[in-house]
């Protein structure tokens, strides 16, 4: 079996709470991402996975980690692992080390007023998502193991408990390197950003001090600013960008009440308790800006202030030139510098006002030969603005070779609506884990959906819009 040691260890005793997890009682394994692990070059035996995603393993050093962050836009000192563990790590194929993350492990000294534990039905919807995510080509954490409970947890109505195996680059979060500056310790966020670049970054080793840790901000931010534009051109909204949410090897990353768009609106708001849309689709990139703003600050003591202004207009350089980059593939268009970004913004609008179906639309563009009555067109609503957005992206294809296979490639069949997740999940809830195992399969696919899954193609009926999700979710 692949071992499991933790390296967060070597940091100082006050980065954490060495604590054992609560185990689940009947714990049954409802799934093992066998795909994931050969990814990893890991290998866990069912029987294995069963004992360290239920807390059965006592032999393993988990850890609760300190840190702090600002949650919808206000600062809180008192964060933690509240329901989740540091295991340690594994190696995978490229030697890159990947945090083994146990959610819903009971609770920890940072969980507050919370039970540290886990429900099926979130649990779920994170583990499906991490897949769904990493085979659209967005960096994610995903899940290796799943485990349920018939043990009562209370929510807003009663549920059973789940707990599940994580898999990340790192659990470092903007809001650990908050911590240390709040607490003026220029020691330990030296420490800190040492194990990041030993784990992360490590071709920033050879680099002198100073200009080491300049270099590691510039690239969280740099990447923090392309996981952006994907999750904009996938269509993903998170719902809560807290900084403690956020990773600093530039990963999606604690999925609470996260949804892919249906109808497309530019200021949709997946989280029902976001009263305000702080978190809403088209705030994220700027959200985005702000926590990179926060962690830049943060890591003033070690690398300076100089430095802030320059990396943080590299978010927008970044963010600007990759979404650009990433919306012309979903039109078809191989040189970005040909599409005019008042295009992309007119065909928001447009879908913003017609309330199409949003991946949808792209999934009929690939189809798009000029024709005024193909099956793209048809979908259009009868308009002069229509018309003319017709007319424009015809002349934009004119020149373009082979535009089909473009937009085949960056527009996929398959997204994880929330109905979807929804109908799994009622599914695991009878005990019936079939649909589960079954698109864990399908995501890794989205591009080229099988024929039996065609109904899950088209935009959904009103019936299975408009989920409420809460952070409970």
């Amino acid at each position: 079996m692949t071992t499991i040691n933790n390296h967060y260890l070597d940091l100082p005793d006050d980065f954490y709470r060495a604590i054992s997890p609560e185990p689940l009682p009947q714990a049954e394994l409802i799934h093992s991402n066998h795909h994931l692990q050969n990814e990893l070059g890991s290998h866990f035996t069912d029987e294995a996975l069963l004992k360290i995603t239920s807390g059965n393993s006592p032999e393993l050093q988990s850890v609760a980690q300190k840190y702090t962050g600002h949650q919808f836009g206000y600062y809180n000192p008192d964060l933690g692992d509240g329901r989740g563990l540091l295991l340690g790590q594994v190696y995978d194929r490229d030697g890159q080390s990947r945090d083994l993350h146990l959610k819903g492990s009971g609770q920890t000294p940072f969980s507050r007023r919370g039970d540290g534990r886990a429900v099926l039905r979130s649990a779920i919807r994170e583990y499906l998502v991490g897949e769904a995510l990493h085979h659209l080509g967005v960096p994610t954490s995903r899940c290796l193991s799943l485990c349920h409970s018939p043990e009562t947890v209370y929510r807003e109505q009663p549920e059973t408990r789940a707990s599940y195996l994580r898999v990340a680059k790192t659990h470092v979060r903007f809001g650990h390197f908050e911590w240390l500056a709040q607490r003026q310790d220029k020691p330990g966020m030296q420490q800190l950003a040492d194990y990041v670049i030993r784990h992360n970054y490590p071709h920033l080793q050879s680099f002198p001090e100073a200009e080491r840790y300049q270099q590691l901000l510039i690239e969280i931010i740099e990447g923090t600013a392309r996981l952006m534009a994907k999750w904009q051109t996938v269509g993903f909204c998170h719902g809560v960008m807290n900084t403690d949410n956020m990773s600093v090897a530039a990963e999606t990353f604690d999925f609470g009440p996260f949804a892919f768009m249906d109808d497309f609106k530019i200021h949709y708001i997946c989280n029902h308790t976001d009263t305000q849309g702080r978190y809403a689709y088209s705030q994220q990139p700027n959200i985005g800006l702000w926590n990179c703003q926060i962690l830049a600050s943060a890591f003033a003591p070690i690398a300076g202030e100089s430095i802030q202004q320059s990396a943080l207009d590299r978010y927008v350089e970044v963010y600007n030139a990759h979404y650009h980059e990433l919306m012309a593939g979903k039109f078809g268009i191989r040189d970005a510098e040909k599409l005019n970004k008042g295009f992309i913004a007119d065909t928001l609008i447009l879908l913003d006002q017609s309330a199409l179906d949003f991946h949808y639309f792209f999934l009929l563009l690939n189809h798009f030969d000029g024709a005024q009555h193909d099956q793209f067109t048809s979908y259009l609503p009868e308009s002069k603005a229509w018309r003319k957005w017709l007319d424009q992206y015809a002349q934009l294809m004119q020149d373009e070779d082979n535009p089909q296979a473009i937009r085949t490639r960056n527009n996929p069949q398959l997204v994880l609506r929330n109905y979807i997740a929804q109908e799994i999940i009622e599914e695991a809830q009878q005990g019936r884990y079939q649909m589960l195992a079954d698109w864990m399969q399908y995501l890794r696919t989205p591009f080229q959906a099988p024929e039996a899954l065609h109904s899950y193609i088209a935009p959904p009926t009103t019936a299975k819009k408009g989920f409420a999700l809460s952070c409970s979710s």
